[in-house]
């Protein structure tokens, strides 16, 4: 599975693009970051990659068949979407009941709806005791799981994931991304939305740089933030002010742990 935008632009209204002419091919499988300023076009591009927009300019493939010769009724389930704030698609009296809607809605029995989202609410670690309860009782870590969960219970090729790390602790992202982490050994493509470049450096395999609605830089994580176009980590921040000093660190610096590294290094000479 492959998923390809081909010279995509969007407009809102006529005259003022959101995208434009965007360009990039992402390999099934991967962990992949979009990264940009507020109003940079990231959440636009997911509506895209989920087919709630269709472009204004250009095309986009899935397996090579484009979007638009997949139904509209077909494609939100292999192409699935987290939204940025979990509450806005949690709706069911329980935890459960929501997340075997999705699978209802393609098409399976209430039993093996009920199935899938109990292996779903498993996948993504959300304890047993929670349930039965009001998904809006959960706290935002566990919405985002359970929302998670609505959209994995629908077992599509691809996820498409706008903030879903944002506000959590650093225990709460890690959790997260282990599940994307064991998606993707299962042959998922994850796709996750974040304006973070510490999250983008810590959990994506290539990145997606946009900037005013064009695309400012892709490719590997390491070789985009080797530009100096692109926005710093706080690790590569800090790694800037230690090579003022005379200190010998590489370039750039991606995580926290990897600048730990680096100064052991350094004492250790």
């Amino acid at each position: 599975m492959k998923l390809r935008v081909e010279s995509v632009s969007y407009s809102y209204r006529k005259g003022v693009e959101a995208l434009s002419n965007i360009s990039f091919s992402i390999e099934q499988g991967t962990i992949y970051g979009i990264m940009g300023e507020t109003g940079s076009g990231k959440s636009t591009l997911l509506k895209l990659l989920n087919g709630l927009y269709t472009p204004t300019k250009g095309k986009i493939f899935l397996d090579d068949r484009e979007y638009s010769s997949i139904t509209k009724s077909t494609l939100p389930f292999r192409v699935g979407l987290v939204f940025q704030y979990p509450e806005s698609q949690l709706f069911e009296e329980s935890v459960i009941l929501d997340v075997a809607f999705g699978p209802k809605n393609k098409g399976r029995s209430k039993e093996e709806a009920i199935m899938d989202a109990e292996k779903a609410l498993v996948t993504v670690g959300l304890k047993k005791d929670k349930w039965n309860k009001s998904p809006f009782n959960l706290s935002g870590g566990e919405k985002r799981r359970a929302a998670l969960a609505g959209v994995i219970a629908m077992n599509p090729e691809v996820l498409v994931l706008d903030e879903i790390a944002a506000g959590l602790d650093k225990e709460g992202k890690d959790r997260i991304f282990s599940v994307l982490e064991k998606l993707k050994k299962e042959g998922k493509t994850i796709i996750f939305v974040s304006h973070s470049p510490d999250d983008v450096a810590r959990y994506a395999e290539r990145v997606l740089v946009l900037n005013k609605g064009k695309l400012k830089a892709e490719g590997e994580v390491r070789e985009v933030f080797s530009s100096p176009s692109v926005p710093k980590t706080q690790s590569e921040v800090i790694a800037s002010e230690m090579r003022e000093k005379g200190i010998d660190i590489p370039s750039p610096i991606l995580t926290l742990e990897e600048l730990a590294s680096e100064i052991v290094k350094v004492v250790d000479k």
